[in-house]
């Protein structure tokens, strides 16, 4: 058995990705810890893991005013994620290392994985020689996206290890995402793709609080609350002569949509593997999540992306046939629901995309490869 360390950012969408592959260490015997930032640990208890806390909160103005709203309006959706990586970098690694060092020189892992973006631990583990993987936790990014944060990275590593940060090129990169939504022709950061199946994304057995079908409406967790997205896309899917369920987050206020139809349930939140066996068609803000979700159950989209890598998975979702994009307006959300519902092709190839995911090779297949040694000893 080893000890394994898992760390990811404190949003639960950063987390949530990795605790198949968590839970399945602690099953096998494992010693096992999960590191996220502070206020995120309730979540690795309740799923049953030994979650700690490292580093303070962020304190003080982030470092977001780098670029004035002229600047960032003219700047393409791959340049502003690349930004908020660099940035991530940043405000992560950079106000964290020093906690998670001592952590790890405290607890003493032999193997690390770290979900994509939480550089602090990467940073920890090279300059410990602790072995480590990158886990998914939504589409792969390009080369270009993640350099900016890997400079930080290299940084960062160097104030210990003159070397700085070693190639990553057979740095297991643990990947949740189903090649058939990858472009072709790009070059990826972390080469070295390793499937894992998102498990729990995947249906499961259980009561269906709803009659089929019904179109279920989200915004996820980090955009819900945002004026008027939530709204558009409610309003363009109550008059489609289908039942809809609609979640709006915990933080989210019901008195905000008024009065509604019958046939329109609105509630904070939902178990969504309930919700998905019933749905028709999902309408989202293409959060990851919410996406590998919805095509691990077969059901196409209509995606209406807000931010950083929403856009990329719409247009990949989109480009796969199994959906379609619309701006967050009533009647863009409309007309594409009308699209998807009259057309069986987008729900044929999220079929496709459904039986590629439940292919995958499962967390505890993963695992084992991992704590072989398989690929980790060329770090």
């Amino acid at each position: 058995m080893m000890r394994l360390l898992f760390s990811a950012g404190a949003g639960y969408s950063h987390i949530a990705p990795l605790l198949p592959l968590a839970t399945a260490a602690r099953d096998l015997g494992h010693a096992t810890v999960f590191v996220t930032g502070p206020g995120a640990v309730g979540h690795l208890e309740a799923a049953g893991l030994h979650g700690v806390a490292v580093g303070a909160a962020a304190a003080g103005p982030q470092p977001w005013g780098r670029y004035s709203p002229a600047e960032l309006a003219v700047m393409s959706a791959e340049e502003k994620l690349a930004f908020v990586v660099t940035v991530m970098a940043e405000a992560g690694a950079g106000g964290r290392l020093d906690d998670m060092l001592a952590f790890f020189r405290d607890w003493r892992p032999e193997l690390v994985v770290a979900a994509s973006g939480e550089f602090a631990a990467v940073a920890a583990a090279v300059v410990t020689g602790v072995p480590f993987a990158v886990h998914a936790i939504g589409p792969p990014k390009s080369a270009a996206v993640m350099a900016g944060g890997w400079a930080v990275v290299d940084e960062l590593v160097r104030r210990f290890e003159p070397g700085g940060l070693p190639s990553r090129d057979n740095v297991p990169y643990l990947d949740i995402w189903p090649g058939g939504l990858r472009p072709a022709g790009v070059e990826w950061d972390l080469p070295n793709r390793w499937p894992v199946r998102p498990d729990g994304m995947l249906p499961v057995e259980g009561e269906r609080p709803y009659p089929a079908p019904v179109v279920y409406v989200t915004a996820g967790t980090a955009h819900n609350t945002k004026p008027g997205v939530l709204e558009a896309m409610i309003g363009g899917v109550r008059d489609a002569g289908v039942d809809v369920v609609a979640t709006i987050g915990r933080d989210g206020d019901l008195d905000r949509f008024g009065t509604q139809p019958g046939h329109v349930r609105i509630t904070h939140f939902l178990p969504q593997e309930r919700v998905l066996p019933h749905a028709e068609v999902v309408v989202c803000h293409a959060g990851a999540g919410t996406v590998l979700g919805a095509l691990a159950h077969g059901k196409p989209l209509v995606l209406t992306p807000l931010a950083t890598d929403q856009f990329d998975t719409a247009a990949q979702v989109a480009d796969a046939g199994a959906g379609v994009v619309a701006e967050p307006s009533p009647d863009a959300v409309r007309a594409a629901l009308g699209r998807v519902r009259r057309n069986p092709a987008y729900r044929a190839a999220a079929g496709v995309l459904a039986a590629e995911i439940a292919a995958m090779p499962p967390p505890v297949a993963v695992l084992e490869r991992l704590t072989g040694g398989d690929g980790l000893g060329q770090q």
